[in-house]
């Protein structure tokens, strides 16, 4: 197989992932490989890949692991690709593709590029990614019908400054990127902004597709649409300032910009965590005492902890 696919599953409603395979199965090119990292889901992912064609179970293979999160799960997959895999992409198991998402990925690489992402939305949502961060004006057009660019900027200042990539909109040359690998540190947010920033320290061939071709969805997802106030956006907080942590030494040797950008970064996910809590005591009467000790781990701490303390 050319491609391999990796889906880390931790779902617990039926149908998910179906849809997800419905897209890799509808794509315009497919010499596709699947593996589906099962992360210890409450819902196994089997019943869902058994009643697949036989054509399509023969190119998904689902590996079983315990539960480590979504970094862990991407890395076993990565582990198991074999080594004529030329690309690998990357889609999480409640995410769908266009149809030529693939297709437009490889004729991309293709050109000498390494690292390949496409536009997003959300549902419900008009606006793009691309079109928040205005990424345009940081690329060089590969085309004439103005929608693949080269990417003119630095890649690591860029991923840490504006954050335009998503991981499902991700396809990587497996020849050069193969060997990175998702910090596995990173159990509950920002794995894979470290892992775009990792990348960056590997590659500067970086090119992008002004197109929409991946759409997110709404699976299991500990932190998404929780407003202020609430432990999980709380928590969420602790993590990401714990992933800011992480990327100091590696902002600080970078440039003056990327040094400053990040500790602001940092401190925005401490007033945050204050934030959310004050909010909760105010409007709730509660507060999540159960979060302070590993918040003053991460925010206060004179070494970074080992792992995130939540």
């Amino acid at each position: 197989m050319d491609v391999a696919v990796i889906i880390p599953f931790y779902q617990a409603e039926t149908g998910i992932l179906t849809r997800s395979l419905d897209c890799i199965f509808r794509q315009t090119y497919q010499d596709v490989l699947v593996l589906v990292v099962d992360d210890e889901s409450p819902l196994p992912p089997a019943a869902e890949v058994e009643c697949r064609p036989e054509s399509e179970r023969a190119r998904i293979r689902i590996i079983s692991r315990k539960n480590g999160g979504p970094g862990s799960a991407r890395n076993a997959g990565l582990d198991c690709i074999a080594s004529e895999v030329r690309y690998i992409a990357f889609l999480d198991s409640d995410d769908v593709w266009t149809q030529d998402h693939l297709q437009y990925a490889i004729e991309a690489l293709g050109r000498g590029y390494e690292f390949y992402f496409a536009d997003y939305t959300w549902p419900s949502r008009s606006s793009t990614r691309l079109t928040q961060t205005h990424l345009t004006k940081f690329g060089r057009g590969l085309d004439a019908e103005g929608r693949l660019f080269a990417l003119d900027a630095d890649f690591f200042e860029i991923i840490l400054t504006s954050w335009p990539v998503h991981i499902s909109a991700t396809v990587i040359d497996a020849r050069d990127l193969g060997s990175v690998r998702f910090d596995e540190r990173l159990r509950l947010s920002s794995e894979d902004q470290m892992y775009f920033l990792q990348c960056a320290r590997k590659t500067s061939k970086v090119c992008f597709r002004n197109e929409v071709t991946m759409r997110l969805d709404d699976g299991l997802n500990i932190f998404r649409r929780q407003p202020v106030g609430t432990r999980g956006f709380s928590r969420s907080r602790i993590s990401n300032a714990y992933f800011h942590r992480l990327v100091q030494p590696l902002a600080d040797a970078r440039s003056d910009a990327a040094q400053t950008r990040n500790r602001d970064l940092f401190r925005t996910n401490v007033r945050d965590f204050v934030r959310s809590e004050v909010k909760s005591l105010i409007f709730k009467r509660r507060a999540h005492p159960s979060l302070y000790w590993p918040a003053c781990r991460v925010f206060f701490a004179r070494s970074v902890p080992e792992t995130c303390p939540l």
